[in-house]
């Protein structure tokens, strides 16, 4: 047979489409479409004239039915053009000449062929896949708006064969553990098929697994109510059964075991010591019969004791009792220089470690808790929460049933939690603190000198380890110089104490036993703003060579003064850190003291210049070179934990000048790596700072980097404001160059608002002015700003000469982060023109770009468009993948924006993998943050997704009504679109 050499792909599965070399072509009337489903349906086969004729007129034929079938046949030709050598004429009929796989109804036969014969082989998975492309295929129901006998009938047994399939992967899914996030999708098809007893049962089942045991039995007992009113009859013997084995209980119906339980549990320290009792309590706690409790048991103690420590190495113990998983989180309830984690955030996290997808994670607190819940029920599983400011932060975190174990540690009593068995830690016993000591210094001691070691330690674990590695790094000493050393009261602290034995002691031998140079070292850095500092840090500080600092550090880690951290950082335990800052208030000169912050702050001040240096090259941030320049790494890092502190101690020191260049300099890069909100708040910490010096220059160039920070955060009116109030101060200034640089940041806020006219208007206002008093960067950034109005607005060709010419200055610059944003323009805007294979070379180069400098919100918004490509083009499961990552991603940096973009593209990636209930949860979530924040764009987009789901015509109506209403406002070209969806809603209701 010979085939075209023209593309042509034939699609049944929604409406009837025709594309020809990748191209939709119209058939030109209802009688086309019907004859060419009745060829499609066998392609390759000939179908008589008289099989077309009954297709078309049933059985009621006019006289010149045969005439009329040449003359439809041969009006299709003409309009499949360059493709018209598919439909022959063959014998006493006509066929289509084509291979099978460029009809999708063979297509979707073959996948699912292939998804039983995986599942027979026990290979779930890629059945499961195999029949996620299948379902991709279905665009709506089959031959859709088609009438007539022979294809009614041939649609209908098309949705049966879909329905099946969609059976068929649910029971995967429920197979795989995946109960809880099947229900609703099942809620809804046992909705439109009540009687159907197979859903019925996967329904029973996936509520029962789900923990949901009373909603399962009442759904059985809907589905027999509607049998028997129905059509007479009782369930059928399988389900009857399923519903006898829920009844009981049975083992055989439960959830299986998740093919990968999570172990995150950190590493058990091989010089643990003693603590049998202990650990033999949390056994018997854990291990107890409860009933349908769920066992919690709580340890709580000072800083220092030896409660995680505790708890992990009993967690190592148990996790033989739990197979389905061991998931620990850091709630860092006293953890310097962090905020304790939220509730919310906390259960994001727990839910993503036990399968949950990140679109499925509810956004409302109780929601997520629910769900935590839920997901646990029925599973063994071992959750361990460090580090908890109170019963308050753990609450929400519980599982609600049997099955689980949860271990939580806190410095505080946790006496608020229900239900728990709580375990104070106490200091070691006599011996076990002897066995500790001797263990750390690793050779033999006298017995009798150790206990006394121990005792003057105040048997404190933190304590006797820092005393057993100071003198294993003296070999003259011997233990009685140790010993002679802690007892001279004189010498020890008592800030903190356990019972009659002062915590802090221990601290006393390392501190007095260092020179004079390690001891200044000690004292300063108890003044560093943050939690963590590297050598470079503390050179600036201690006013030494970043040699010199790196010695100091170490000698003082070696005594267990300094903890190491990861990436050569160092950090004080809390205690240490207040220890150290106390002897410094005492013993170091105020005038010595601010001058040591000065040259700490104009370091990260330095640093943060030379990191958007080598990041965004020919960005001027508006802050002077700083007057002390320390030696800075090659890497110049993240500003995390460092931004905050600094403002508050260079604010709170007078040095007010600082205090607004800190967060100008850091902020750049912390809005790179997400943290969006550290950002915000240096930022207007900084411009109250700026107002204090009296500087209009200083308050214009926060209130720049104040409104981007609230644009990142979706805060759009009001960086609006802020971009306003600054382009008043550079006006009043006389400054064009600033004031360009506001109005193009002004015109970004507009656009998010989807006031695309005033966006256009005011950017090239912004234009005009960079074009004679900006910097190659700053025209390079209008350019950019112009160009995503006008794809906003449909404008493409006007929009990719912006683009280009922007993407040409950021590559002479050799500027990373404005070619990575180019690069996604770019993409943005080929996705939108239609151009899809030049969009995803655009968004590939941009994703690697953006991983390459570290900017994360550069990387969600390109992730976002990737999806979004993906699924345009005809990959639906790579772009439900890539959408989920860029989900987890925004929501990691607080980034709503993209978001409630991905959540939409989500939408339509479940609904195109014929998973409808997953879609409308997702465009509803969408709506639901575009609305919140008066978003109307997003909101548009959100509603037409609700509406293409919508079964009820009066619902479809008032969505597409809506949105068209801010398509028109706004100027967006779906506008046209929408319009077009209500005018055929209001045909197929008039017929």
């Amino acid at each position: 047979m010979g085939r075209t050499a023209h593309e042509v792909e034939f699609r049944l599965l929604g409406t009837l489409e025709v594309r020809v070399d990748g191209r939709r072509t119209p058939l030109g009337g209802a009688r086309q479409e019907k004859l060419l489903a009745a060829l499609l349906l066998d392609p390759d086969r000939v179908v008589t004239t008289q099989r077309l004729i009954d297709a078309l007129w049933d059985e009621d034929p006019p006289d010149t039915a045969r005439k009329q079938v040449h003359n439809a046949i041969a009006s299709v030709r003409r309009v499949l053009g360059p493709a018209r050598d598919v439909l022959v004429t063959d014998g006493v009929g006509y066929r289509v000449d084509v291979e099978p796989d460029r009809v999708d109804v063979h297509r979707f036969r073959q996948a699912v062929e292939a998804a039983g014969v995986r599942a027979g082989r026990g290979e779930p998975g890629p059945a499961a896949e195999a029949l996620a492309d299948a379902l991709g295929l279905w665009r709506g129901p089959a031959l859709a708006g088609l009438s007539g006998h022979v294809l009614e009938a041939a649609a209908a047994a098309l949705d049966e064969q879909r329905l099946a399939a969609r059976e068929a992967l649910l029971r995967l899914r429920l197979d795989r553990g995946e109960a809880a996030a099947v229900v609703p999708e099942l809620l809804g098809l046992v909705g439109e098929h009540p009687l159907r007893e197979g859903l019925a049962g996967l329904l029973v089942l996936a509520l029962h697994r789900a923990g949901r045991h009373g909603e399962a039995l009442r759904a059985y007992e809907r589905t027999r109510s509607l049998l028997a009113a129905e059509l007479g009859v009782d369930p059928g013997p399988e389900l009857r059964e399923l519903h006898e084995r829920v009844l009981r209980h049975d083992p055989d119906v439960a959830a299986p075991r998740p093919a990968h339980a999570p172990n995150q549990l950190p590493h058990d320290i091989a010089d643990f010591t003693g603590r049998v009792p202990e650990v033999d309590r949390l056994l018997e706690l854990a291990s107890a019969n409860r009933g349908t409790a769920v066992v919690i048991t709580a340890l709580d103690g000072m800083a220092g004791v030896g409660k995680t420590t505790l708890a992990v190495r009993a967690a190592h113990l148990l996790a033989g009792e739990y197979p389905d998983g061991q998931v620990f989180l850091d709630l860092h309830g006293f953890t310097p220089g962090q905020e304790p984690v939220s509730a919310a955030t906390a259960l994001d996290f727990l839910l993503r470690s036990v399968g949950v997808p990140p679109e499925q994670v509810p956004d409302d607190l109780d929601e997520r808790a629910g769900r935590w819940r839920s997901v646990l029920a029925g599973r063994r599983v071992l959750v361990l929460l460090d580090n908890a400011l109170d019963s308050a932060q753990l609450r929400p975190l519980l599982p609600g049933s049997a099955g689980a174990c949860v271990l939580a540690t806190s410095r505080r009593r946790l006496s608020g939690v229900d239900g728990a068995a709580t375990l104070s830690v106490d200091v070691l016993p006599d011996d076990d603190a002897c066995d500790l000591f001797t263990s750390v210094v690793g050779t033999p001691v006298d017995r009798t000198e150790v206990a006394e070691v121990v005792s003057l330690c105040g048997f404190l674990p933190l304590a006797i380890r820092i005393a057993a590695s100071r003198l294993r790094s003296r070999p003259h000493w011997t233990v009685a110089d140790l010993v002679r050393r802690l007892r001279d009261e004189r010498r020890r602290l008592t800030e903190l104490a356990s019972g009659d034995r002062s915590v802090l002691a221990a601290f006393t031998v390392s501190y007095q036993h260092l020179d004079p140079r390690q001891r200044r070292a000690f004292r300063l850095l108890g003044l560093h703003p943050g939690p963590l500092f590297d050598a470079h840090s503390a050179a600036a500080l201690l006013d030494v060579g970043a040699d010199d600092a790196e010695h100091l550090l170490e000698d003082l880690l070696d005594v267990h003064l300094l903890v190491g951290h990861v990436d050569g950082r160092y950090r004080f335990h809390d205690l240490l850190r207040h220890h150290a800052r106390m002897l410094a208030e005492q013993r170091e000169d105020p005038a010595d003291a601010v001058a040591a912050l000065r040259r700490v702050a104009e370091h990260h001040v330095a640093r943060g210049l030379a990191a958007e240096r080598a990041v965004d090259p020919g960005r001027d941030l508006g802050v002077p070179e700083p007057h002390h320049r320390s030696a800075l790494p090659e890497d110049t890092g993240s500003a995390t934990g460092h931004l905050l502190p600094l403002v508050r101690a260079t604010a709170e020191r007078g040095l007010h000048e600082l205090a607004w260049q800190v967060p100008v300099a850091l902020g750049p890069g912390l809005l790179r790596r997400g943290h969006v909100e550290e950002a915000l708040a240096g930022y207007e910490q900084g411009l109250a700072a700026a107002r204090r010096t009296g500087d209009p220059a200083a308050a214009a160039v926060v209130h720049r980097n104040l409104g981007v920070a609230l644009l990142g955060l979706g805060r759009f009116a009001e960086a609006g404001r802020v971009f306003q109030a600054g382009l008043d101060i550079e006006e009043a200034r006389g400054d064009r160059h600033g004031a360009g640089r506001m109005l193009s940041n002004l015109g970004i806020a507009h656009l998010r608002r989807g006031r695309h006219d005033e966006a256009v208007a005011v950017l090239r206002r912004a234009l005009d002015l960079l074009e004679r008093w900006g910097t190659p960067r700053d025209r390079a950034a209008a350019l950019a700003n112009l160009g995503n109005a006008q794809t906003r607005m449909g404008r493409y060709e006007e929009a990719v000469g912006h683009h280009l010419r922007a993407l040409a200055i950021n590559t002479e610059l050799d500027n990373r982060f404005m070619v990575a944003s180019s690069l996604l323009n770019l993409g943005w805007l080929h996705i939108r023109s239609g151009r899809l294979d030049r969009a995803r070379d655009h968004l590939d180069a941009a994703l690697a770009q953006s991983r390459r400098i570290g900017d994360r919100e550069i990387e969600a918004r390109t992730l976002h468009h990737l999806a979004d490509c993906l699924r345009r083009s005809g990959d639906p499961a790579r772009a439900l993948e890539v959408g989920r990552e860029a989900l987890v991603l925004a929501r990691e940096i607080g980034n709503r924006d993209v978001e409630a973009y991905v959540l939409t593209v989500l939408g339509h990636v479940h609904a195109n993998l014929g998973a409808p209930e997953a879609a409308r949860d997702c465009f509803t979530r969408a709506l639901t943050l575009a609305t919140a924040r008066g978003d109307t764009i997003k909101e548009a987009y959100a509603r037409d997704g609700l509406a293409l789901l919508a079964t009820d015509p009066a619902s479809a109506r008032a969505h597409w009504t809506r949105a068209l209403e801010v398509a028109e406002a706004t100027g967006l070209p779906e506008a046209e679109e929408f319009r077009r969806r209500l005018a055929a809603l209001r045909g197929s209701a008039q017929r």
